[in-house]
């Protein structure tokens, strides 16, 4: 669902921060064209979205199901590259040389996603249990008077799935993991806090949470077992006691006796 599609997109963009040629020039889900992206800055920049996505569904259920997304990094630089460390080179502004780069660039974001490097390659790795396609397109142009060259690359992913309304994000899990490496980012705190709210809701009874699975209205539920429908809008109140009439006097269950 879409709520795994943004956990993928925002642990991809966070892993490959600082991870890459690219450096922190990371942005997600820009809305500006790359070429005035990289018109503005030059140096080499990556920009993550997600495109197409796809759930296979059962029924009426819009939420769970065989869920797929392609991640898309589009990865593009303007000027000559600087490079030092263990080795130190600088890479000029043209035809072959941006090349190098851009093939540097994927290298490094393919390493950066699937080796666990950070706690975000981590959570990222666990969101998207399998890869079925990597694709790579080359591009190039002059914008607002800017040679640059770009490449798009394209990972055709499974995702797992978001846990069901109104349960509790159970500790241990991949969904908790997320949500805790959130929290840690001071930016994406307000999103974490957000994320839970809307995942965990207000406590459902399981087989409201049962109901909302299936896709089916309460009427359906009631009729087919799932659980006592007393009040449409409102999940049914906890049983107090029990009171048998009818004899020498009442006799009065409560819960502590149940």
């Amino acid at each position: 669902m879409s709520l795994s599609r943004l956990a993928m997109r925002i642990a991809a963009a966070r892993a490959l921060k600082g991870a890459t040629l690219a450096e922190a020039r990371v942005f997600d889900s820009a809305i500006d064209p790359i070429d005035q992206t990289i018109a503005e800055t030059r140096a080499p920049v990556l920009i993550v979205t997600t495109d197409d996505h796809e759930v296979e569904t059962i029924g009426r259920d819009l939420m769970h199901g065989n869920t797929k997304c392609e991640l898309v990094i589009e990865a593009a630089i303007a000027s000559r590259v600087e490079m030092s460390g263990d080795v130190s080179l600088s890479i000029p502004h043209t035809d072959e040389g941006m090349e190098i780069v851009l093939d540097l660039i994927e290298h490094q974001v393919m390493a950066a996603l699937t080796r666990e490097r950070t706690a975000w390659s981590r959570v990222w790795m666990k969101l998207v249990p399998r890869i079925h396609k990597r694709s790579s397109r080359r591009g190039a142009s002059v914008e607002h008077g800017v040679r640059f060259a770009a490449r798009q690359i394209v990972l055709n992913c499974d995702l797992i799935e978001a846990p069901s309304d109104g349960a509790t994000v159970i500790p241990g899990s991949t969904w908790e993991d997320v949500l805790t490496v959130m929290t840690g980012d001071e930016a994406l705190s307000p999103i974490a806090d957000l994320l839970r709210a809307t995942i965990e809701g207000g406590p459902l009874a399981d087989w409201r949470r049962a109901a909302n699975a299936l896709g089916i209205h309460l009427a359906t539920a009631d009729a087919i077992g799932i659980g006592p429908i007393l009040d449409p809008a409102a999940d049914p109140k906890t049983l107090e006691e029990i009171r048998i009439t009818g004899g020498p006097s009442d006799l009065v269950l409560s819960n502590a006796d149940m």
